[in-house]
């Protein structure tokens, strides 16, 4: 049950200076300066929601949902001495910054990922790696699962084992290492996940696939079939024909029509690097076929986060870590966003002027405009630490960057979307006071 906790928490209304500078090619300081040059146009309201009890070994992977009325749910890890890590769960009331329910919906053995989206009651579906523990080499639980609240408690069912067709000895692998989730219109809940164990061997380690499985919302009980994203093609000794690196990052939405549209990190030529093997991939079910095609190549994705416009359009917003070379010159850990309209693929930097875009949240406010939250890691050169929350947005002529907050280290794990009065809220983690924020976007900039 939900435990009731009427707590007022204190919030700070503070203004935050803008910087000089511009932005550039991020493979040379000489032609690119390391500040933002827009200005505040906002003042961010912040709240402190809670904080987290972790040591070293926690990665509190935090996600907010928006629900009912002024609810917003935040699910996260934290430790917990009786078994691992707990999924916490709170309810915030984001108009008084108050905190009224916190639950713990359970404990597993692991903190590695998390899902959530938002069911028609709007208590949110939790995905995570959980139940059985595997069959054969380190013991850990290694099942696809889901958690959602059924009126008076957490009720936990089977999204997918990660079944080996090819092994008949040992046929339940290591399912959700990475995964992700969404609900569809009919209450319908869709799941993606990694598949990283085929067998015994630890080489298997290095192949992973990505499945996905649709849970039928009014059986949840049901077992469903588990559907090959992508992943490795076999012979029919056994052998490997084709092999890849799948999902190391991957977000879900559904389309209008319902139908999943996954986007994810790929690596289809890892033995034989191939930079147009490798890069943003995204999957879309077309009947009971997956149908893929490249967003960009040649750059390794290290986080994302993919929305739908107004008009039903696919968005996705992702951090590039490693340095990569283009048409305009080099980049490293940047920015970037992509939208398709009429079949293609429009691919626009965001922020490359610090290093920064990690944690990126992305999501479309009622005028059809993207923003997005994320990370700022510090400038080019490595003279400057910055470690603050930023926020983009494209107002229709070019995208806007401003600082949210740069009190501690603050900007991980964000989740952005916008209330009813379209104003911009964001769920952010600070990593030193081990602290969940939120901000809320006010008229008034300088």
């Amino acid at each position: 049950m939900f435990f009731m906790k009427h707590i007022l928490i204190g919030f700070v209304i503070f203004f935050i200076g803008c910087g000089g500078g511009g932005s550039g090619n991020s493979g040379d300081d000489s032609s690119n300066n390391d500040n933002d040059t827009t200005s505040q146009e906002w003042v961010w309201e912040k709240a402190k929601i809670t904080e987290i009890d972790g040591g070293g070994m926690l990665t509190p992977n935090i996600i907010a949902s928006k629900g009912n009325a002024h609810d917003v749910h935040i699910v996260y890890f934290e430790d917990d001495t009786a078994n691992g890590y707990a999924i916490n769960h709170l309810i915030v009331d984001d108009s008084a910054f108050t905190v009224s329910a916190e639950d713990k919906i359970l404990s597993v053995d692991n903190c590695r990922t998390l899902g959530v989206s938002g069911a028609a009651s709007g208590t949110p579906v939790v995905a995570y790696q959980g139940g059985e523990i595997r069959e054969c080499g380190s013991e850990q639980q290694s099942d696809a699962m889901i958690s959602i609240w059924s009126g008076n408690a957490w009720t936990e069912y089977t999204a997918g084992i990660g079944y080996v067709e090819r092994n008949p000895v040992f046929q339940d692998g290591l399912a959700g290492k990475t995964v992700a989730t969404a609900m569809d219109s009919k209450g319908d809940i869709h799941v993606c996940y990694q598949f990283f164990y085929e067998g015994c061997d630890a080489m298997n380690f290095n192949f992973p696939d990505l499945l996905y499985v649709k849970k039928d919302g009014a059986n949840l009980s049901a077992a469903s079939a588990e559907e090959v994203v992508t992943g490795n093609v076999y012979n029919p000794n056994g052998t490997a024909s084709e092999q890849n690196r799948i999902g190391d990052r991957v977000a879900i939405m559904v389309d209008e029509n319902d139908a999943p549209v996954i986007f994810y990190d790929a690596d289809l030529s890892p033995v034989m690097p191939d930079p147009d093997e490798k890069g943003l991939r995204v999957s879309r079910k077309t009947g009971d076929r997956f149908e893929h095609a490249w967003i960009e190549t040649g750059i390794k994705v290290a986080y994302l986060s993919c929305a739908m416009d107004k008009d039903g359009n696919p968005a996705v917003a992702y951090y590039i870590e490693d340095e990569y070379e283009d048409t305009t010159g080099t980049h490293e850990k940047c920015l970037k966003f992509a939208i398709l309209k009429n079949d293609q693929w429009t691919v626009q930097m965001v922020d490359e002027s610090v290093l920064c875009g990690n944690y990126c949240s992305l999501s479309f406010d009622q005028n059809g405009n993207p923003w997005i939250a994320y990370y700022a890691e510090g400038n080019h050169s490595g003279s400057i630490s910055m470690k603050d929350l930023k926020v983009a947005y494209d107002d229709g002529t070019a995208w806007k960057k401003e600082v949210v907050s740069e009190t501690g280290d603050i900007g991980s794990f964000n989740t952005l979307w916008f209330d009813t009065d379209n104003m911009a809220r964001i769920c952010s983690y600070e990593k030193v006071g081990k602290a969940i924020y939120m901000f809320v976007q006010r008229e008034g900039g300088q």
